[in-house]
């Protein structure tokens, strides 16, 4: 089977995005598919931040690997005024709505240039969800068969701003096209299927399904020696709060834990990736700073290394603001599950990573729960972290057999 897989970014872009459709193509292939991907140039991207290219993730994509690709123009200064100033018209929608659209031009005429019936199936990955644009095109030009799939809400998501209610309108009108039109909808939790079915029961009843992330088993490195579990517990972070998703719970609970226990020398917590100023002065302020540490983002590899070293993962999720649960399953969750350590989550209580935590045995602490952070806390300092996840628990995050099942919807759309 030759599959087209639109993604957008692609290594060495050190995004979790691309690293997620990475293994999706790796996992792919060695069940027997061949792939072809379509991404931008990664000297098109526009950073958000600094630090975002990975020469070493870039030396993990297979040299015969098929890759299309294209430059985005979202760096063009033209582009991103008249974005700011344009964005809301019904025009300005058109050429900037949905994130990333500049990419959409070039991509498109690229695909014009190639024959459509070398694919036996379109593929098209979000975010962004642009890219569903894509396969849309492909459906109504070739009438390939074609899967779109979502690691995140499109017009639900509860922490997208649209700016101005055309433009909401606009991404629910879009959406409501993309669903009909796909052969089959995935999402990677359960529960952000249930979201997306609240208004599009009738469509995604018969093609709605999900695919969870998908973990290496080979990118972790050796298994740890006979060090760990001795002296301090080592918790590590890895990733960038921003936006909703911030520390201020955990540092909170942390803070009210030093001031009646002593904690030096029992207790590290490394954290790779971006931090709110404001919580690096609240590490200064509590006294936290040799508690709590904070590190630039380092390459990937080197983070499943640490993942696989480390006596507790710590993943801390946003509040909930409009949904009764949290429908992300975030592709860090499913790395650290890969590593065999255990995790310490602080999510809501209802939701995908609260519940795929507790299956593989870690810990989870309600994120509106400031005490039960602590407790959970004073918990690990006494009795040391739980015990590494049992293996039945992580099997279906493995490459090997996510690209499995979606051969499987894939082979059942042929037919």
């Amino acid at each position: 089977m030759r599959i087209l897989a639109v993604v957008y970014c692609f290594p060495p872009l050190l995004v979790p995005a691309a690293l997620c459709y990475l293994k999706l193509v790796l996992g792919l292939r060695a069940r027997g598919a061949e792939v072809e991907v379509l991404a931008i140039d990664p000297g098109s991207f526009l950073a958000p931040d600094e630090g975002l290219l990975d020469p070493a993730s870039a030396r993990m994509v297979p040299d015969d690997l098929v890759r299309l690709t294209v430059r985005s123009r979202e760096r063009s200064r033209v582009m991103r005024l008249g974005k700011r100033f344009f964005g809301t018209t019904a025009l300005g929608m058109r050429l900037f709505e949905p994130k990333k659209r500049e990419w959409i031009g070039p991509a498109l005429r690229l695909l014009r240039r190639i024959d459509p019936r070398r694919y036996d199936l379109v593929l098209t990955c979000s975010q962004p969800h642009v890219n569903h644009l894509l396969g849309l095109h492909l459906k109504e030009r070739a009438g390939l068969p074609w899967i779109a799939y979502f690691s995140d809400p499109w017009s639900r998501n509860p922490y997208a701003r649209f700016g101005h209610r055309r433009v909401a309108d606009y991404h629910r009108a879009l959406e409501a096209k993309v669903l009909a039109a796909a052969d089959h909808v995935l999402f990677t939790s359960e529960e952000m299927l249930r979201l997306a079915c609240e208004d599009h029961a009738s469509v995604l009843e018969k093609k709605g399904g999900v695919l969870p992330h998908a973990f290496v088993p080979q990118w972790y490195g050796p298994a740890p020696d006979s060090a760990r579990g001795t002296g301090p517990v080592r918790v590590l972070h890895t990733g960038h709060f921003y936006g909703p998703r911030t520390p201020a719970p955990l540092l909170r609970a942390l803070a009210r834990l030093r001031r009646r226990r002593e904690m030096e020398g029992r207790l590290i917590i490394d954290s790779y990736g971006s931090f709110p100023v404001e919580e690096r002065r609240s590490l200064e302020r509590e006294g936290l700073a040799t508690l709590f540490r904070v590190h630039p983002v380092i390459p990937y590899l080197d983070s499943l290394a640490l993942m696989r070293r480390s006596d507790l993962l710590l993943t801390v999720d946003a509040r909930l603001t409009q949904s009764a649960e949290s429908v992300f399953l975030p592709s860090k969750l499913v790395d650290y599950l890969g590593s065999g350590t255990p995790v310490l989550a602080v999510t809501p209580r209802r939701g995908a990573t609260a519940r795929v935590v507790a299956e593989s045995g870690g810990i989870v602490c309600d994120i509106e729960d400031d005490e039960a952070i602590e407790e959970a806390l004073e918990r690990i300092l006494d009795d040391g972290p739980p015990p590494p996840p049992p293996a039945a628990s992580l099997a279906p995050y493995e490459h090997l057999e996510v690209a499995r099942r979606l051969l499987d919807v894939a082979a059942e759309l042929r037919r």
